[in-house]
């Protein structure tokens, strides 16, 4: 059947927001043509079935790598990321010649998706100029990962299967997440995940982003637990699921967090169509939470960083008990208000009203506890006043990082200005290229107002993206990022009643609050985190762009009384729809040059995760006293990734332990020629001329030189007053 072409009756079910007909695959290539001569009925079950499970395949596949990155430091370290991306990669390429003949991209997606490609290439550029060129070259890979996630996402047609595997999906890949967290809590004799701070951080390694993926978590399990045509025992799981993820999130003390969740939950609920359902569900969950944490307030090491292990434990396993509660209850009262809402069917017009109370409702809420905030601090006018004055202060601030559950009160920067003001200070140095990709560790260096002050991020993606990649950078990223978000925004128009529409709202209400989230810490750094944002919004975006192709082909169907009109030509959205099923007689080059590209990508993060490897053991040899060994890993590192220093620093070392010195010096020299603004190359040299050579003038010079990139080091500081001590006669 032509995609422009349905009959009547499919035509007004779908208006009325009843199942539309299946144009997601529509002019796929017929069965037998892929499946050779099986009997005619195997043949089409099976590419039915292929079909069908086609598009889903990559959005499986980003889920398990955010799960096993969740365990792997958040996906923030190169070498514990690098392996699940040989993984992914393949698969990659599996999709290549199963993806849509047509891409289904309408404008905002291709110049989103255009963007981020330009986006990852700056950064490739930038390694000529940087100020550290091997960070450069892993930050370059990353991005090349975020963009085939991107592109992946956006271009695969997403039908209602596909949006809730996304969205539950992802609340099921959280679930043992925030369990491993909790347990911190509630046993911290057997899970000793939190006995450094109160706040929970693992597995993810930091606190903000296990919040931030906890509340794009939170959003899904809310509407599933609240979605009607679910049954009663899936409902009261997700909000079981949804107690957890609450009272985890709870603990991470985030207050960054805490405004990125009110954020979404005010962007769900007017965005979906069950808003008093939902309203309803998020009350039969937060009460028996909040009256939980109320109970434990008592509990001292729960909400505070305690060294006394025999309370913590004692306290922890009263809370287990009290959390568990919260849970159950949370389960019972989600299955009996299921249960119950069968039976009472309020009409459309009432749950519209009801709907826009519960808006109303919400957001009086968040003003509310806005101004209740302000309160302590004479009001929105003075709060505006404390921040300003923060702003324009030369201090670093306090640092709340690592206290408990008060720190959701303060008002402090947390060192987050200071931060900008280094970023802004280097971007006024590089305003067109910036230092490099990946190197804010070096304006950090160059900038920090103090010895402590260590940083390897403006904790605001923008403007890490402005220091680092300068204006040209920024632009980019923008329209990248933004892109991306603009395309999963955009409006259903006629299929606004969608069945689908309360979880597609939670996937865009999700990376509504990741994108403003970006302001305030470095999610984009951590790729579990970055690739549910582009999961959520490119899913959300294919969603969106074939409900709007086939509603446009319903309004173009004939009706009863009226004559066969034409097929409407393919084009715009409909043409967005694109074919499955190994269609290769046309685009079989651009499939084999994306296939080319992806396997240049899997060489490109090889290099530096083999030179990670092999120095790694270099290290392990030298300190086992197996010099020659040691030596030969060195220089395997270094030829894998020839734009890093620590290779030569290691072999340096091994040279100076095989009483080489002039090989020491000589290889130390080239570190400097290397990355001449890494302070680390002139600290290196010139502990080599002083401790080892005994050249004091040249070792004063290299270290003045460390000093000038990196002020506050105590280890050049400490070695240039040596090398000016006057030298004792005997």
């Amino acid at each position: 059947m032509p995609i422009g072409r349905l009959p009547s009756a499919s035509s007004s079910r779908a208006c009325r927001g009843a199942a539309p007909v299946d144009t997601y695959n529509a002019g796929v290539e017929p069965a037998e043509a892929i499946l050779g001569d099986r009997p005619a009925a195997s043949r089409r079950a099976y590419g039915v079935l292929l079909r069908r499970m086609a598009p889903s395949v990559p959005v499986a596949a980003v889920l398990a790598a955010v799960l096993a990155l969740s365990f792997l430091s958040g996906g923030y370290i190169f070498s514990r990321t690098a392996p699940v991306v040989f993984i992914l990669l393949p698969l990659a390429a599996v999709w290549v010649w199963l993806a849509p003949r047509r891409p289904g991209l309408d404008a905002i997606a291709l110049v989103a998706l255009s963007a981020l490609a330009l986006f990852a290439l700056w950064e490739g550029l930038s390694i000529a100029w940087s100020v550290g060129p091997d960070l450069s070259w892993v930050a370059f890979d990353v991005t090349l990962l975020y963009l085939i996630v991107a592109c992946v996402a956006t271009v695969t047609p997403a039908g209602p299967a596909q949006l809730r595997l996304a969205g539950y999906g992802f609340a099921c890949v959280m679930i043992p997440v925030a369990v491993y967290a909790f347990l911190g809590k509630v046993l911290p004799d057997v899970v000793t995940n939190a006995h450094l701070y109160a706040r929970l951080s693992a597995p993810i390694g930091y606190w903000n982003v296990l919040a931030v993926m906890l509340m794009m978590a939170i959003l899904p399990a809310l509407e599933g637990a609240s979605r009607r045509g679910l049954p009663a025992a899936a409902r009261g799981a997700l909000a079981g699921a949804l107690a957890l993820f609450l009272l985890t999130f709870f603990f991470t003390f985030s207050r960054g967090g805490t405004l990125a969740l009110a954020l979404a939950l005010v962007v769900y609920f007017a965005l979906t169509n069950e808003r008093l359902q939902g309203a309803l569900t998020l009350a039969l969950t937060v009460a028996p939470v909040a009256a939980v944490l109320y109970h434990a307030r008592h509990l001292a090491t729960l909400f505070d960083a305690t060294d006394n292990d025999s309370l913590r434990n004692t306290q922890g396993h009263a809370f287990g008990h009290w959390a568990l509660l919260a849970v159950a209850v949370a389960i019972v009262a989600q299955v009996a208000a299921a249960l119950l809402a069968r039976r009472l069917r309020p009409s459309a017009r009432l749950r519209t009203v009801a709907g826009a109370v519960v808006l109303a409702v919400a957001v009086a809420i968040v003003a509310a506890g806005v101004l209740t905030y302000a309160a302590r601090y004479g009001g929105v006018g003075g709060m505006v006043h404390k921040i300003t004055q923060q702003f324009s202060s030369s201090s670093a601030g306090a640092n709340p990082s690592t206290g408990g559950a008060g720190r959701l009160l303060s008002l402090g920067n947390n060192g987050r200005i200071p931060m900008i003001r280094e970023g802004l200070r280097s971007f006024s140095a590089h305003p067109l290229a910036g230092t490099g990709a990946g190197t804010f560790e070096f304006v950090n260096d160059l900038y920090r107002p103090n010895a402590t002050f260590v940083v390897m991020h403006a904790h605001d993606q923008w403007v890490n993206v402005l220091s680092e990649l300068g204006l040209v950078g920024l632009v980019l990223f923008v329209l990248g990022v933004g892109g991306l978000l603009a395309a999963a925004l955009r409006p259903l128009g006629r299929a606004a009643r969608d069945a689908d529409r309360g979880l597609l709202a939670a996937l865009q209400a999700a990376a509504v609050a990741f994108v403003v989230h970006l302001t305030i810490d470095w999610d984009w750094d951590m790729a579990a985190a970055a690739l549910v944002f582009l999961l959520f919004s490119g899913v959300a975006a294919a969603y969106v762009r074939r409900r709007r192709a086939e509603f446009a082909a319903a309004a173009l169907a004939p009706t009863d009384d009226s004559a066969e009109r034409p097929a409407a030509p393919a084009s715009g959205a409909r043409r967005g729809l694109g074919r499955w099923a190994g269609e290769l007689r046309l685009g079989v080059a651009g499939r084999a040059l994306a296939t080319g590209a992806l396997v240049l990508v899997a060489l490109s993060f090889a290099a530096p995760y083999l030179s990670e490897q092999a120095l790694s053991q270099a290290v392990d040899l030298s300190g086992a006293g197996h010099t020659a060994a040691a030596a030969a890993q060195a220089r395997r590192a270094h030829r894998f990734d020839p734009l890093a220093v620590d290779p030569l620093f290691t072999l340096a070392l091994v040279e100076q332990q095989q009483g080489r010195a002039s090989a020491a010096l000589a290889i130390l020299e080239q570190a400097v020629r290397l990355q001449p603004r890494n302070y680390m190359t002139f600290y290196q040299l010139g502990a080599m001329q002083l401790d080892v050579l005994g050249q004091r003038a040249q070792a004063a010079a290299s270290l003045r030189r460390a000093l000038a990139l990196n002020p506050f080091d105590a280890d050049s500081s400490a070695e240039l007053n040596a090398a000016l001590a006057p030298v004792a006669t005997p």
